[in-house]
């Protein structure tokens, strides 16, 4: 028994040397797969994602040495930077073309990465990501933006422009309303960031209207020309310097649409008036006010304490042998109340019906 307990840590032991020797790490970062690269006026932003391990599978650890090429069309890659970068996290990069890539017709730019170790080693460069040197658009130059019935308007400065320019619009919403818009309720409710173009290959028009933007919401409006073209296989973009940013605060003043077809009939039995006009279609529609005066008078006063939410209203309050004028006028919810209609008249018989 006790032979055979001693003997088994030798056994143990020699499993544990049956393993293959590992070699030592090279500690070379894995290759970025996502670069990404804009450019705005004379700046180039790169955006990219940090691997978390090397090439046989180690955890990294600190600050990884990220070297930036620069290639202008088949030219030589040029340094644009070094940096360093925590592994597995987003990194940037922001490089400023120098004035003769600012200038001049298209040529297409390139970047790549190479991650390095601490001896300069590298498993490769990074997928490349291409653009345009040259003239960027212009910046956009008297930004500003008004609330209408429809939408927000936009207007800036006209300027001149070459064929594939677009105008971007982005919208921000700052603050919600208080309270939902009746016509959000049961819908969605507009987005809280979105991007819109405007085709300039007619030319610049210095004006676009966005329906998207609901009123009673506060929002910001940046804009830039985008040059888009293709130059050898790759759709690329220029964007000029941005304009803004502008903020509106898209309040409601606007009122409903005057009420149509109002009619005034009395009733059967002589002693009401019965009023009816066809509905408004307004989201925001909170009901109508309704409006007679007698015809030997001059100012009208409202039979109803309350606005009316249907399109009709039983006038009881009239007396026989008194011809009456009466009007109606919507109103929405932001208490906004359109222009009263036509009026019309009518009277009850002197003698009521039996």
């Amino acid at each position: 028994m006790a032979s055979i307990a001693a003997t088994a840590p030798i056994l143990l032991a020699g499993c544990g040397l049956a393993a293959a020797p590992q070699p030592p790490s090279l500690k070379l970062p894995e290759p970025v797969t996502n670069l990404t690269a804009v450019r705005t006026g004379s700046s180039v932003v790169l955006h990219w994602t940090m691997p978390r391990r090397t090439t046989d599978r180690v955890t990294l650890v600190g600050g990884q040495r990220v070297h930036i090429c620069r290639r202008v069309e088949t030219a030589p890659c040029q340094s644009a930077g070094d940096i360093l970068a925590m592994p597995g996290k987003p990194a940037e990069f922001t490089d400023t073309l120098p004035a003769d890539l600012t200038t001049g017709s298209p040529r297409l730019l390139s970047y790549v990465l190479e991650l390095r170790n601490h001896a300069g080693k590298t498993a490769g460069p990074s997928n490349s990501a291409f653009l345009a040197a040259g003239q960027a658009p212009s910046s956009v130059a008297g930004l500003r933006a008004e609330a209408r019935v429809d939408g927000v308007v936009l207007h800036w400065q006209k300027a001149a422009v070459t064929g594939g320019t677009v105008l971007r619009i982005h919208r921000i919403l700052i603050t919600p309303p208080k309270a939902p818009k009746p016509s959000e309720v049961s819908g969605t409710p507009p987005p809280e960031e979105q991007t819109l173009e405007v085709d300039l290959t007619a030319g610049d028009p210095g004006i676009a209207l966005d329906r998207g933007a609901a009123l009673d919401h506060l929002w910001r409006y940046t804009a830039e020309r985008v040059q888009k073209q293709t130059l050898e296989t790759h759709a690329v973009e220029t964007s000029g310097e941005p304009g803004g940013p502008v903020t509106l605060d898209a309040k409601d003043i606007f009122p409903p649409a005057v009420p149509q077809g109002l009619v005034a009939v009395a009733d059967e039995q002589g002693k009401a008036i019965d009023l009816s006009w066809a509905p408004d279609t307004e989201p925001d529609l909170a009901g109508y006010a309704i409006y007679r005066r007698e015809l030997s008078g001059t100012s009208p006063a409202s039979p109803s304490r309350h606005p009316v939410a249907a399109p009709s209203f039983h006038d009881a309050a009239v007396q026989p042998g008194t011809r009456y004028a009466w009007s109606v006028s919507a109103l929405d919810k932001d208490g906004n109340e359109s222009p009263r209609s036509p009026e019309v008249e009518e009277e009850l018989p002197s003698q009521p019906q039996p």
